[in-house]
């Protein structure tokens, strides 16, 4: 029987709609909402979106935090050139 590899994702560049956690229904964009709603912890997002420690795709949020919280707050304070084409290099990304 083949082992089946699960596939790291690049969630800085992955589609709003990528599922983070189908079974629960919850895709990028629900994370990204929460982050832009002022939850900035795994623990936060997931009591905001229902889900549990052994919901498949839960231990991605993480990661997935770590991309976009640090963005969104520089965004917020001004100091983030909207977007990594015209970005002036302020957030490291």
């Amino acid at each position: 029987m083949e082992e089946r590899v699960a596939e790291k994702i690049d969630w800085s560049r992955a589609p709003a709609d990528t599922p983070v956690c189908k079974e629960r229904d919850v895709y990028l964009r629900d994370v990204v909402q929460s982050i832009l709603e002022g939850y900035e912890t795994p623990e936060e997002v997931m009591q905001v979106l229902d889900l549990y420690e052994d919901d498949e795709g839960v231990s991605e949020i993480p990661a997935i935090m770590e991309i976009f919280v640090p963005v969104i707050n520089a965004w917020r304070s001004g100091s983030c050139g909207m977007g990594c084409a015209g970005c002036t290099g302020s957030c490291g990304g």
